[in-house]
This record gives C-alpha cells, sequence and structure tokens, in this order.
C-alpha cells in the first residue's frame, strides 16, 4: 500500500511521463554491450560484462570511460563510429524485444491521459525503428535520443530537452529510469524519479528517486490498482 501511495502522489503532480528508453521499454542493453565489444575487439580490447554493467549502463562513463580506466591510446569517437552501425543493424533486425509488462505501462499512462515521452542515450533513429517494430512509435509525443543534445545523462539537458518538446515544464513530469545517471539527469531537471530495478542494474547505487520499483510488472500493477482500487 505504501508504494500506491507513493506513486500516486506522484502521478498527482504529473501531466507527462518521460521514460529513459534501453532497459526500460526493451531489453537492449546485451545488444548495446556486443556492439561495443566487437568495436573494441577491432583494437585488441576486450570488454568485461559485469563492468559494463556497472560504469557504463549505470554510471554513464561511456566509451571515454572505459578508454580512461585502461589508459588506451583510442579515440572515442572513433570507436562509436565503428559501433553505432552495428548496434543500428540490431535495432533494425526487429530482434531486440521489450522489457516484460513495459507495453502494458505505457498503454496504461497513455489511456489515462499522461503526455509520453522518451528521454535516451541512443539515437533517435535507432529508437523509432524499435518503437515501430513493437507498434509503439504513436504513443510517444517526443523521442529526444543523443543526437539531439550536447550534454548526455547525467546532465540534465537530455530530461529538460524532452519536457520541452511535449511543451511542458520538467517539474510537471516525472521520469521512469533504471540507472544512477538517469536519477541525477532528472532529478538536476526539477523531476521526480521512478526506479525499475532490472537484473543488470540492481546493487548499484540508485540513491535519490523518489520511488523503487522491482519490475515493470509491479509498475503495472499499481497502475491498476490506482485505476481501480477495487480491483484487487
Amino acid at each position: 500500500m505504501q508504494n500506491t501511495e507513493r506513486l500516486r502522489r506522484i502521478l498527482d503532480g504529473t501531466d507527462g511521463v518521460i521514460f529513459d528508453f534501453d532497459n526500460i521499454i526493451v531489453d537492449s542493453e546485451p545488444y548495446h554491450f556486443e556492439a561495443y565489444s566487437r568495436a573494441f575487439a577491432k583494437w585488441n580490447h576486450v570488454l568485461d560484462r559485469k563492468e559494463y554493467w556497472r560504469e557504463w549502463t549505470s554510471k554513464g562513463g561511456g566509451a571515454e570511460g572505459e578508454i580512461r580506466r585502461y589508459n588506451l591510446d583510442l579515440d572515442p569517437d572513433e570507436v562509436r563510429r565503428y559501433k553505432d552501425p552495428i548496434y543500428s543493424a540490431f535495432c533494425r533486425s526487429g530482434e531486440i524485444g521489450l522489457v516484460p509488462a513495459a507495453e502494458q505501462v505505457i498503454r496504461e499512462l497513455d489511456a489515462a491521459g499522461y503526455t509520453l515521452a522518451i528521454a535516451s542515450g541512443s539515437y533517435e533513429q535507432d529508437i523509432r525503428a524499435i518503437l515501430k517494430a513493437n507498434g509503439l512509435e504513436t504513443f510517444f509525443g517526443a523521442v529526444v535520443g543523443k543526437d539531439g543534445i550536447t550534454r548526455y545523462k547525467p546532465d540534465p539537458e537530455t530530461y529538460v530537452t524532452a519536457a520541452g518538446a511535449i511543451r511542458m515544464p520538467p517539474e510537471r513530469c516525472c521520469a521512469i529510469e533504471d540507472a544512477e545517471k538517469g536519477i541525477r539527469s532528472a532529478k538536476g531537471a526539477g523531476m521526480d524519479v521512478i526506479i525499475i530495478e532490472t537484473p543488470i542494474t540492481r546493487g548499484f547505487d540508485l540513491q535519490g528517486a523518489d520511488l523503487t520499483l522491482g519490475s515493470m510488472d509491479e509498475l503495472l500493477t499499481l497502475l491498476r490498482l490506482i485505476r481501480d482500487p477495487d480491483n484487487r
């Protein structure tokens, strides 16, 4: 009941709901890891999967952080130029699936009248390719990817830009996130943050969220309880 009331309070102060994308709507992080692994292998460097989840997925260190940690003589932009087409091919293939219950959560919030947007560190074209493959592209009033901003998460710019794109002040929006960098980004923009724990980021430092839930399934259950409290 406590989580239900916390979610209700968040949504009562909200007109827009802004989703992170990777690991929240789609199970895409393993594909990012595979694409980056192939890219770094070109220069004979092997990524560590657990370190990747912590340093890249949660903290947002990216290729720059990997290069610093291992003192690699590499240009991160060159690494990304090699990685990006590999990941884009995964997106176009249709093989990247949705996180369980993500579609139902999107539909539930849309039916309740919230304006939805995406604020992501992926490229907009890749996000839209996955949304289109899963029939979800019409639910979002804006899609903000890394190509639409100059300062990535944990900087607030991604969330500020997404709120502006749906013509709402950031404080009237809440964020659905899974990572430390996302909490810092959304909080810096003035938003409440709902954290969804995932197998990839569970156990990491995810302090600062207004509500922490164990899965998108749990979020869906709470949304349905709020909509129909007698349907228990």
